[in-house]
């Protein structure tokens, strides 16, 4: 009679898919640095950049045109392994909801687990989000600090969340330095006749100048 052999291991869970969304208006050093960061600190194959459309909450906020945006996305992120652009939500009409961008990514990717990357200033701002309990669901909240918001144990027991989600928050906190760099203040600045941005790729800011974007 033959030996009897061993099982099989267990096939390894497949790696999980990054979801960074924002206006990139203009994208700039400081989400190259959080999109390396995620891609090797987090369990994830690949990132999803994700330029928004009609932002519910950003609308009105001197918004460059959505193909200027993306075809900036797409400059500024090309040398950055693993980073996909993703126009879905250029793309959808209407009013865009981070929820439906997450549910839309959870039907196409069965198995995969998302990781939304958020700021931590955006935290207590998530009751104000499209049906957030969803969005909980359906990703985990990957935070990157931003100066003037810790995510320490007084931020996190102030969150408006339920403990099960304020932990998952606590054990999926990216390890970068803070900083304070705003697509608004490079706007401003860019408007004062600053060109020599250092945030700024040398490609998007010759975009900027041949668009004739935030004059």
């Amino acid at each position: 009679m033959p030996a009897p052999q061993d099982a099989p291991a267990a096939a390894p869970p497949p790696l999980g898919l990054g979801v960074f969304g924002g206006s990139f208006n203009p994208p700039h050093a400081s989400h190259l640095r959080l999109c390396a960061a995620a891609l090797a600190q987090l369990p994830i194959d690949r990132l999803l950049v994700i330029p928004t459309g009609d932002h519910p909450l950003k609308r009105g906020d001197d918004m460059a045109p959505a193909a200027d945006r993306l075809a900036m996305c797409q400059l500024a992120f090309a040398d950055l392994p693993g980073v996909t652009i993703d126009d879905r939500e250029l793309r959808r009409p209407g009013r865009s909801f981070t929820v439906d961008t997450l549910a839309q990514l959870a039907a196409e990717h069965p198995g995969r687990r998302l990781y939304l990357l958020i700021g931590s200033d955006n935290l207590a701002i998530l009751p104000q989000w499209h049906e957030p309990a969803r969005v909980c669901e359906l990703a985990t909240l990957a935070t990157y600090p931003r100066l003037g918001h810790p995510v320490d144990a007084a931020a996190l027991a102030a969150l408006p969340l339920p403990p099960a989600a304020r932990a998952t928050v606590a054990a999926h906190v990216l390890e970068l330095p803070a900083d304070a760099i705003a697509s608004s203040d490079l706007r401003a600045r860019w408007r004062r006749g600053e060109r020599a941005l250092p945030e700024l790729a040398p490609l998007v800011r010759d975009y900027i100048v041949r668009r004739g974007l935030y004059a």
